[in-house]
């Protein structure tokens, strides 16, 4: 995947005046001067493609570029279904495009058309990879627990939610933790009128299955977590029909 641009530099072309550095073309600090050389250096998780030493360059010694920025990777799990993530290269800045990148790879498989439910892990936060993962979903479940950061997270996520005009509910996770937090979390949600999917209390069996690399339902099928899960699930299918 090659959604990221950076800049190279061609050492024929210089001719070692140092304009690039003293006159800084680059606002990230990208370059630094190679003393030994000559020549400037590009430190690439500096760089952000910007054009700048390209276009300001007098001896056009810069070049602009795409470089690969990320992977997409698939695999059909022990259920027979698909599965698709994507994974960013170090130092790159296509987390949102590769977000994107990801969910269009997966509209044009074979299951994708066969399915009629698909489900988007979303990562936290409401910066571009947030927007990118919300952009034409049919439904948001968020995910949070009674703690500050917690709830401080879910009114972000939740008003990004409503500017998009999406359907949501919310799923309590560590839901019985013993926190004099809770009170507060407990009167946002009845405040809020929020609708509360389910509730998943505190298990160790989940630890456990993570440990074993198995998802808990399976690990543990009678275990409170598991339990929680599979009437969340059930509850999810009927919100879905709903729409």
């Amino acid at each position: 995947m090659y959604t990221t641009i950076k800049a190279s530099f061609i050492s024929e072309k210089c001719v070692h005046c140092t304009k690039c550095i003293d006159d800084h073309y680059c606002e990230f600090n990208a370059l630094t001067w190679d003393e030994e050389n000559e020549i400037p250096i590009i430190d690439y998780l500096k760089c952000e493609g910007c054009g700048a030493c390209k276009v300001l360059c007098p001896e056009h010694a810069f070049e602009i570029h795409p470089v690969k920025s990320g992977e997409i990777i698939s695999y059909e799990n022990n259920y027979g279904t698909l599965l698709i993530y994507g994974k960013t290269q170090l130092g790159s800045t296509t987390s949102g495009k590769l977000v994107s990148e990801v969910k269009e790879f997966a509209k044009h498989s074979d299951k994708y058309n066969n399915s009629n439910l698909t489900i988007v892990d979303g990562p936290p936060g409401i910066g571009c990879p947030v927007i990118a993962m919300l952009s034409g979903l049919n439904y948001v479940i968020a995910i949070t627990e009674p703690t500050p950061s917690g709830l401080h997270d879910l009114v972000r996520i939740l008003e990004l939610v409503e500017q998009f005009k999406i359907p949501f509910s919310i799923v309590v996770n560590k839901a019985d933790l013993k926190s004099p937090f809770q009170k507060k979390f407990k009167k946002y949600v009845k405040d809020t009128e929020y609708k509360i999917l389910g509730k998943i209390d505190f298990d160790y069996a989940i630890p456990e299955a993570m440990s074993y690399a198995k998802p808990v339902v399976e690990y543990a099928p009678q275990s409170k977590a598991s339990i929680a899960i599979k009437k969340i699930y059930e509850k999810m299918k009927k919100e879905l029909k709903k729409l």
